[in-house]
């Protein structure tokens, strides 16, 4: 005997099939936004990566470039830079700061593609910032800016003497060229605790929110007169004396401050630190 099942009973099934296929279908196509989604992330992952090896490739081979081209200058700049000290006419001495300074870019362009090893020895912070200051005076002075020393009397630091003059020189030469007429770079040194720190600190327009993320990183600058290679020196020569770097800007102006840590290692107090100006 065959028993009929209710239309009620038949209706509420289906309904009850219908809203299992809503279920699913939605789920599926949750899933397929979902797939979507991580696709494109992917691929945009993928591009990025892509363009990341081709940018480092670029700048592989420029850096092969600029180092084979920084020997060949580095021959030439000797000879006129002899010549120039040798000479005792009206424009003996603007000749051989000039050659000096094209000598630090060709520097800098060797040291982006080469190891840094520092060789430490006990350097006299004081004279280091004189000797800095003294550099650059007549770019200072030309620009109409003034140039400030302050630091602390009587100490030292075991660092390369010629690898922080080249840092701070960068820093300074940075500083000059962002700094308005009128206005000021003051460099310092103090004791904090162990450690030694200097700073550079200039009256200029400061750095962008945007780009101030980018600036250590080789070959990104944003003066028209800027290779990318300063900033990126500095650091490299701040890490391989294991110390640290930090900026602060603002609309009036940009300070960099560097910290030289492990006193046993990287500084030798002379006498009680007392602050002056220079």
């Amino acid at each position: 005997m065959r028993t009929d099942t209710p239309p009620a009973t038949n209706y509420l099934m289906l309904q009850e099939l219908v809203s299992r296929f809503q279920n699913v279908s939605q789920s599926l196509e949750r899933s397929y936004s979902e797939l979507q989604e991580r696709v494109r992330t992917l691929s945009a992952e993928l591009q990025k990566e892509r363009d990341e090896r081709v940018r480092l490739e670029r700048l592989a081979a420029m850096g092969e470039m600029a180092m084979e081209l920084a020997h060949e200058i580095r021959n030439p700049l000797a000879s006129i830079e002899l010549y120039a000290s040798m000479s005792h006419f009206e424009y003996s001495e603007q000749i051989l700061r000039s050659v000096r300074l094209l000598n630090h870019t060709v520097t800098n362009t060797l040291h982006f593609g080469k190891p840094i090893h520092p060789v430490p020895e006990i350097t006299p912070v004081a004279e280091l910032l004189d000797r800095v200051k003294s550099f650059v005076q007549p770019i200072a002075a030309k620009k109409r800016i003034a140039m400030e020393v302050r630091c602390a009397a009587g100490f030292a630091m075991m660092a390369d003497p010629e690898l922080m003059h080249r840092m701070l020189l960068n820093l300074v030469l940075n500083a000059l060229r962002e700094t308005p007429t009128e206005g000021t770079v003051r460099l310092g040194a103090k004791v904090a605790g162990r450690d030694v720190v200097m700073s550079v600190e200039d009256t200029g327009p400061g750095i962008p929110d945007e780009t101030r993320a980018r600036i250590f990183d080789p070959m990104f600058s944003t003066h028209r007169e800027g290779c990318g290679l300063g900033l990126s020196i500095v650091k490299r020569i701040v890490e391989s004396h294991d110390g640290a770097i930090d900026v602060t800007s603002s609309a009036r102006g940009t300070a960099f401050h560097i910290r030289l840590k492990n006193a046993q290692r990287n500084m030798e107090v002379v006498s009680e630190p007392v602050t002056c100006s220079r």
